[in-house]
């Protein structure tokens, strides 16, 4: 089981539908997360509990209404670099990454990107900050890091020109 850096347990195996995990901000776009996602997510991430993985998240920005973002899909990067305390994406990774959502999730979008942080705890370093406002810049574009081994995860978002931590709303998968 999951918890968050406030130690609430997260995650699809213990979620409550339609819960709140962590803070959510009133100046911030809100975060949905759709269950089956959340469950990959967290597969993925224990596949190598020693080394950095990463993905990407795809899913819509919704603008109606409360600005959010809906997380409906997950797609592992599997063409990164990786090592124990280090990930790349690649051109090959980026490449890979866009056309499997153009034919996968074609009314969908990449909204944002994931990554762990095996034992290291939940925080975006100094090279996590540099992708995130280089690569996924807009307002709406969120971040996800998951420690495996202590089983912890945290979101990040865009929050007053800043890159900050930040809770998300679980939901069950449903049928669109």
């Amino acid at each position: 089981m999951f918890k968050s850096r406030t130690g609430r347990r997260q995650g699809a195996r213990d979620a409550v539908a339609g819960e709140t995990y962590g803070a959510v901000h009133d100046d911030a776009v809100a975060i949905v997360m759709r269950g089956s996602v959340l469950d990959a997510v967290i597969e993925y991430s224990e596949s190598e509990p020693t080394r950095e993985l990463g993905g990407f998240l795809v899913g819509r920005h919704e603008s109606k209404g409360r600005p959010r973002v809906v997380v409906n899909h997950f797609v592992p990067a599997f063409e990164a670099r990786s090592a124990a305390a280090s990930l790349t994406f690649t051109h090959e990774t980026w490449s890979d990454a866009n056309r499997q959502v153009e034919r996968q999730y074609p009314d969908d979008q990449i909204v944002g990107w994931q990554h762990t942080h095996p034992n290291f705890g939940i925080f975006l370093s100094g090279y996590d900050l540099f992708i995130h406002r280089n690569f996924f810049s807009h307002p709406w574009q969120i971040a996800l890091v998951v420690d495996p081994q202590r089983q912890e995860l945290g979101f990040y978002q865009w929050r007053g020109g800043q890159v900050a931590d930040c809770g998300f709303m679980y939901v069950p998968d449903y049928k669109e």
